[in-house]
C-alpha cells in the first residue's frame, strides 16, 4: 500500500536528517521529506480506489509510489550500511542513487544525478497527481481523512482495564441455557453440544465467556481453534490446554517430538475418569472432528462445545443446538452505547448526548443486529466527539457512504473495512503487523510492541513517553476499536497476549499484501517479488534463489517444525542485508552464523527456544540492537563487546527463576535506553553499573552473593525509582541482605529465589506491589500473616518459602485484592489457623500442593465471597476429606490433582 510505504519512508528520511551533519544535505533531504508528506493525503484515497474500488489507474499511480518510495529507502539504507565506519553520515551516494528513482515520474531521463534536483522532483510529483485526477472531492473518502487525522490524540485511560470485555450483552438467556446443559448433565460418555448462527453472531464470544466461567467446575480444561489447521496442531492445543489448566507439567519439553498417534493415546489416557470441559471453535467440516474425537476415551465424564456456521455438522455430532439470532433493538442500543462511551462505564449508567438520539436509529439499522458490527462501529464512534452534533454527521456520513459504495462486501467486511481506513497510519502498520502470525494465533503483547518499535512504526516520543509506552496505547486503541482481540488477561486486568480479529486478518492476508506481507512454504509459489515482511512457514529448502529480497525487512520463521539446518539462513543473511527484525523463536537452529554481523540495520533479534549455544562475536556490530532475546537457549556468556550497543533496549537472557544465567564480561552503564534487563549473572562491575539506567524498567539477577555485591545491589535498587518488576536469585545456600530503604513506587512485580535476611520487613513496605513470588527463602517467620496490609497485591505464591509450622489468621482487612493465592512445597506447615470474615474479600482461587504435615483447611474458607477454586495435589488424604466437607455447601469448585 501506497500511504504504508511512504510512511516508512518518512520515518526514514527523518532519522536522516536527524543524523545528517552537512547543513546543506539536510536541506535537501528535508525537502524531500516535504515532498512525500505532501502526497501522503491522497493516498489513503488512492489505496481506497485501487483495493477496494479495483481502479486499474490508481493501481499504475500506487505502484509507482510504492516502487519510488522502496527505491530511496534502500538508497538510504544501502548508504547508511556503506558509510557505517566513519564519523559523518553521508548522503552523496543516497543522492546519486535516488536520481534515477525519480525516472517512474518522468518519461526523459535525468542525466545529472550528482544531487537531486527537487523543483524537478516536485515538478513530475504533481504532474502524476493529475494525470490520475487526485482530488479531495469524495466525501466518503474526505471524511475518512478526517476520522483518521495525524492530530488525533489517545486516550490516556486503558480501555481494557475499564470495560469489562467478557461482559456479554443481550446473551444472558443463551448463557443461562449453554451453563446449564454443561453443567447438570451428568453423562459416561462425551456430552457434545453445538452454538451455531452467521458469521460475527457471537458464537466464540459467547462460547469463550461461558467457558471462562465453568472451567473452575472441572478438572481440566482446553480450547481449541479449528479452522484450516493441521490435525497436529489441535492435538497439541488439547495436550498442552488440558495440562495447563489442571496445573500439571507437560513430562515432554518439545510436543514436536510426539506425532499424531503419540499426542491421541497421551490425552486419551489422561482424560479417563477425568471431568473436562472442551470447546472447539469454528470447526467447519468433519473431518478435523475425527482427529478430536479419536483423543477422546470411550468412558468419560467430558463435556464438549463445538462452534460452527455448518448446520450440518450440529445436527450429525451434537445432542443440543443453541442457535444464535441477531441482537434486539434495545440490546444493540446498550452495546454500542458501551463500546463508544466506555470511559462513563464506571458511572454505571451510560447516556447519549442529545444531539446524537435522533441518529442512532439509522446507525442501528445499518448494524442489523451483528455484535461484530455494532462493536466495530462503536469503537469508531468512541474516537470522535459525540457531544458535537457535526460530528454526528460526519460520522454518519461515513457509514452512508460505505453502505452504499462497497455492494460487493457484506456488513462485516462493511464495517472492518471502514474501521481500517480510519486509523492512522501508524495505526495500520501496528494491525497490518500482526497479520503475519497464523490464524488464532496468540501474540505476546510485550513482544508485539517490542516488534512495532524495532520496525520503525513508532518513531516519535510524546510528552516525554517511551516508545514502548506509546505502543501499549496503540494496542489499547485497537483493541478498543475491536479490531485486535483480547486473548489472556492478568491477574490485575492487563492484557497479556490479543488475537488479531479472524475476518481482519481475512482481508490482510487477501487484500493488503500486496505490497507489504509474503508468507512462504513448500506448498505456495514463491512471488515474482518479495515484500517488506517475509514471513516462513514450515519447511523450505531454499530462499527464492534468483529473487531480489532488497525490500525485506522483516525475516520471521513461524510453525517451523521440521526445519534442521541452518543453512537457509546462511545462505539468505547476504541476500537480506537491510533485515530490522529477525525472529527465529523455537526455530531447531544450532548455529547462529558468523555472518549476523553484516546486518548493520538489524534492531530485534529472537533466538528464543533456539538451540543456539553460542552468539558469535560478529553481533558487537549490530550497533541499530534494541532487542536480544536468547532465553530457553543454551548460551550461558555474551561475547565481549555487547555492551558498546549503546540502542539497546531490552536484553532478554534468561526467564525468571531459570537456573540457567548469562554472565556478561563488560558493564551495562552505558546502555542508558535499557528498559529490561533479565537472567544476567550479577557481579559487581554490574551491580555499580545498574544505577546509571534511567530508563530500566524490569531487573532479574541471579547467582547474587557476598555483602559487597549485595550491599551495591541494594544501593542501586535504591537509585531505580521506575523500576516496575524485579528479580533476585541467591546464590545456593547463600544468604544476603537487601538493605534498600527506597519503598520502590512502581514496583509492581517481584520475585525472589534464596536467603535474604529481614525479607519480609523489606517487602512489607512495598505498597504497590501486585505480583510477589518467593521460592526457597527459608522464612522463619509467617509470611502469609505478615503480607496480609499489602493493600494492592493481586498474586501471592510460596514456593518452599517457609519453614515455619503454622500460618495464623488473616485479618478481617487483610489482603483487599488478593485474587490468587498459591501454597506449595511447604514441609513444615501442620496448621492454617483462620481467615477471618471479611478477609481476602477478592479472592478467586487457592492452589495447595505438597504440604504432607497439613491435615486440615483454615477454618473461614468456606466463607470467602468470591473465592471460586480450590486445587490441592499430593494432599494427605485427611486434608483432601475435610476440604471437600468444608466446601460442600458452597458454589466453589474443589479438585484434586494425584
Amino acid at each position: 500500500m501506497a500511504e504504508i510505504a511512504v510512511v516508512y519512508l518518512v520515518a526514514r528520511l527523518e532519522d536522516c536528517i536527524y543524523k545528517e551533519a552537512n547543513k546543506k544535505r539536510a536541506a535537501k533531504l528535508t525537502k524531500l521529506q516535504t515532498e512525500f508528506n505532501r502526497v501522503r493525503p491522497f493516498l489513503k484515497h488512492a489505496d481506497w480506489r485501487w483495493i477496494i474500488m479495483e481502479d486499474h489507474v490508481y493501481e499504475k499511480w500506487v505502484t509507482d509510489v510504492i516502487d519510488l518510495a522502496c527505491e530511496i529507502e534502500n538508497a538510504i539504507d544501502s548508504d547508511f550500511c556503506t558509510k557505517r565506519d566513519t564519523k559523518e553520515f553521508s548522503v552523496t551516494s543516497f543522492m546519486d542513487l535516488v536520481g534515477e528513482s525519480i525516472n517512474y515520474f518522468s518519461e526523459k531521463k535525468i542525466t545529472d544525478n550528482s544531487y537531486l534536483d527537487i523543483s524537478n522532483f516536485l515538478e513530475r510529483t504533481s504532474k502524476k497527481l493529475k494525470e490520475v485526477e487526485i482530488m479531495k472531492s469524495l466525501p466518503f473518502i474526505s471524511l475518512l481523512e478526517d476520522a483518521g487525522g495525524e492530530g488525533q490524540m489517545w486516550h490516556t485511560d486503558s480501555f481494557t482495564r475499564k470495560l469489562p470485555l467478557d461482559c456479554m450483552v443481550g446473551r444472558d438467556k443463551e448463557i443461562k441455557i449453554l451453563e446449564e446443559w454443561l453443567l447438570n448433565e451428568n453423562v459416561d460418555t462425551a456430552l457434545i453440544v453445538a452454538v451455531t448462527g452467521t458469521i460475527g453472531i457471537g458464537k466464540t464470544a459467547m462460547s469463550s465467556t461461558v467457558f471462562d466461567h465453568l472451567k473452575i467446575h472441572f478438572d481440566c480444561a482446553a480450547w481449541i481453534y479449528v479452522t484450516s489447521r493441521p490435525a497436529i496442531d489441535l492435538l497439541r492445543d488439547m495436550y498442552t490446554g488440558f495440562h495447563r489448566s489442571s496445573l500439571e507439567i507437560s513430562g515432554k519439553k518439545h510436543l514436536d517430538d510426539l506425532d499424531e498417534e503419540e499426542l491421541t493415546k497421551i490425552i486419551s489416557s489422561y482424560l479417563v475418569e477425568k471431568k473436562f470441559l472442551l470447546v472447539v471453535d469454528d470447526l467447519d467440516a468433519l473431518d478435523a472432528w475425527e482427529y478430536v474425537k479419536r483423543a477422546l476415551p470411550l468412558n468419560c465424564k467430558g463435556k464438549v462445545v463445538v462452534t460452527t456456521r455448518n448446520p450440518e455438522i450440529s445436527a450429525i455430532l451434537c445432542h443440543h443446538v443453541l442457535h444464535l439470532e441477531p441482537l434486539s433493538t434495545e440490546d444493540s442500543l446498550i452495546l454500542l452505547r458501551r463500546r463508544s462511551c466506555w470511559q462513563q462505564y464506571d458511572l454505571d449508567d451510560v447516556l447519549w448526548p442529545s444531539s446524537g438520539e435522533l441518529l442512532v436509529e439509522e446507525i442501528l439499522q445499518i448494524c442489523q443486529g451483528q455484535p461484530l458490527v455494532i462493536a466495530t462501529i462503536g469503537g469508531m464512534l468512541s474516537t470522535v466527539n459525540i457531544k458535537e452534533p457535526k460530528e454526528w454527521d460526519k460520522f454518519l456520513g461515513i457509514l452512508r457512504a460505505s453502505v452504499g459504495s462497497l455492494c460487493q462486501f457484506n456488513i462485516i467486511q462493511k464495517a472492518l473495512l471502514v474501521s481500517y481506513f480510519s486509523l492512522q497510519p501508524m495505526l495500520k502498520c501496528c494491525l497490518l503487523y500482526c497479520g503475519i502470525f497464523p490464524l488464532h494465533h496468540e501474540i505476546s503483547c510485550k513482544k508485539l510492541i517490542r516488534a512495532w518499535v524495532a520496525e520503525g512504526f513508532i518513531e516519535k516520543q510524546l510528552l516525554g513517553m517511551t516508545a514502548e509506552e506509546i505502543g501499549k496505547l496503540l494496542l489499547d486503541d485497537l483493541i478498543r476499536r475491536n479490531l485486535l482481540e483480547v486473548a489472556r488477561v492478568g491477574a490485575n486486568g492487563e492484557v497479556v497476549s490479543c488475537r488479531l480479529l479472524r475476518l481482519m486478518q481475512h482481508f490482510i492476508l487477501k487484500t493488503l499484501n500486496r505490497d507489504y506481507i509474503s508468507i512462504l512454504s513448500n506448498e505456495l509459489v514463491s512471488p515474482s517479488k518479495v515484500t517488506r515482511i517475509l514471513v516462513i512457514h514450515g519447511v523450505i529448502n531454499n530462499l527464492m534463489p534468483g529473487v531480489n529480497t532488497n525490500s525485506v525487512r522483516s525475516l520471521l520463521l513461524v510453525r517451523q517444525n521440521g526445519l534442521s539446518t541452518p543453512s537457509v539462513l546462511q545462505n539468505s543473511f547476504s541476500n537480506i542485508k537491510f533485515l530490522r527484525v529477525l525472529e527465529l523463536q523455537n526455530s531447531p537452529i544450532d548455529v547462529l552464523p558468523d555472518s549476523i554481523g553484516d546486518l548493520v540495520l538489524l534492531r530485534y533479534i529472537n533466538l528464543r527456544g533456539t538451540r543456539i549455544h553460542n552468539i558469535p562475536p560478529t553481533i558487537k556490530s549490530l550497533r541499530e540492537l534494541q532487542t536480544l532475546d536468547i532465553r530457553d537457549t543454551c548460551v550461558r556468556a555474551l561475547p565481549g563487546g555487547i555492551d558498546g550497543l549503546k540502542m539497546l533496549r531490552h536484553l532478554l537472557l534468561a526467564d525468571s527463576f531459570s537456573n540457567r544465567l548469562v554472565k556478561l564480561d563488560g558493564d551495562v552503564m552505558f546502555c542508558k535506553d535499557l528498559q529490561t534487563l533479565a537472567g544476567i549473572k550479577l557481579t559487581q562491575q554490574i551491580a555499580y553499573g545498574l544505577p546509571y539506567l534511567p530508563q530500566l524498567l524490569k531487573l532479574s539477577v541471579g547467582d547474587v552473593e557476598g555483602r559487597a555485591t549485595s550491599l551495591q545491589l541494594s544501593k542501586s535498587i535504591d537509585m531505580m525509582k521506575n523500576l516496575n518488576s524485579l528479580t533476585i536469585k541467591c546464590a545456593w545456600r547463600k544468604e544476603i541482605q537487601i538493605q534498600a530503604s527506597n519503598p520502590l513506587e512502581n514496583l509492581e512485580k517481584l520475585r525472589i529465589s534464596g536467603w535474604i535476611k529481614n525479607l519480609l520487613g523489606w517487602v512489607c513496605r512495598l505498597k504497590s506491589l501486585k505480583y510477589l513470588y518467593l521460592r526457597d527463602c527459608m522464612l522463619i517467620d509467617d509470611p502469609v500473616s505478615s503480607l496480609q496490609g499489602l493493600p494492592s497485591l493481586c498474586v501471592l505464591s510460596l514456593y518452599n518459602a517457609y519453614k515455619g509450622s503454622h500460618i495464623h489468621s488473616v485479618d478481617a482487612s487483610g489482603f483487599p485484592n488478593l485474587k490468587e493465592l498459591s501454597l506449595q512445597n511447604l514441609a513444615g506447615l501442620e496448621e492454617w489457623m483462620r481467615i477471618e470474615e471479611g478477609s481476602m474479600r477478592s479472592l478467586y482461587t487457592i492452589n495447595i500442593a505438597k504440604c504432607p504435615l497439613l491435615k486440615l483447611p483454615p477454618k473461614g474458607m468456606e466463607n470467602l465471597a468470591n473465592l471460586q477454586k480450590v486445587q490441592v495435589k499430593t494432599m494427605p488424604a485427611e486434608f483432601i476429606m475435610k476440604t471437600r466437607e468444608l466446601l460442600l455447601h458452597t458454589n466453589v469448585h474443589f479438585s484434586v490433582v494425584c
